[in-house]
């Protein structure tokens, strides 16, 4: 996408914050013990995932991915048909395991690390966790998405973005969601940053659409913490 509508994207995102991001302000949480990430860092943007908004899920998805990977410019590395060969070698699911379990390391273990949250778990006496399965199956991610895509390196980072609904309004006129996403450093092994909000959309499909199209420039703009 050319500069131009990449900017006049962003400026329409950026004049809907106020609408969209008005049931909670969004919290944004930092790793700083990782190198502030460089202005032409490279990333990969896994497909984004929806639970539980109305309607058909796939052109929600769809709408959602665009706006996200769209977000990242030029810094975006593009990979053909990557939903389909995900689900093909397994990592179908990988995109939501992240969301959930980042949003629970910032929020409850206060952490960065799914290596380190599962270490916690074992000094509170928990002898399986999810976050070292999680951990093991990155690593093969960005090893597998080198391989399948012929890429000179490791991608440096990923990208992911997730929804999940929260129900609708007694009236049935608004449907409120959780947002939750984040950028993976894949030669730290480590989240980078992790961004989470509760937002709501009219509770009608062309609203709903309206606002994917445009919610990731939003999310963007809190991951950078763009003015």
């Amino acid at each position: 996408m050319s500069f131009i509508r990449f900017s006049c994207s962003l400026l329409l995102a950026l004049s809907l914050a106020s609408l969209i991001t008005g049931c909670s302000t969004p919290r944004l949480f930092i790793n700083s013990d990782l190198p502030v990430i460089a202005d032409d860092a490279k990333f990969i943007v896994l497909p984004t995932d929806i639970h539980g908004l109305s309607g058909s899920r796939p052109e929600k998805e769809t709408i959602f991915y665009a706006s996200f990977n769209t977000a990242f410019a030029e810094q975006a590395i593009h990979l053909s048909q990557l939903a389909s060969r995900l689900k093909q070698h397994d990592f179908a699911d990988v995109s939501w395991e992240m969301s959930h379990a980042m949003h629970r390391l910032v929020t409850e273990h206060d952490c960065f690390s799914y290596t380190d949250a599962y270490q916690l778990a074992l000094n509170k006496g928990k002898t399986s966790s999810k976050f070292r399965a999680l951990d093991n199956d990155l690593y093969h991610l960005s090893q597998w998405l080198q391989q399948e895509y012929h890429l000179s390196a490791v991608p440096e980072y990923i990208a992911v973005a997730h929804i999940d609904s929260m129900g609708v309004s007694q009236a049935g006129e608004l449907i409120k969601y959780r947002v939750i996403a984040g950028i993976y450093s894949t030669q730290r092994q480590a989240l980078e940053r992790v961004v989470t909000y509760v937002t709501e959309s009219p509770n009608q499909r062309t609203a709903i659409l309206h606002d994917l199209d445009n919610l990731g420039f939003l999310i963007y703009r809190e991951l950078f913490k763009l003015n």
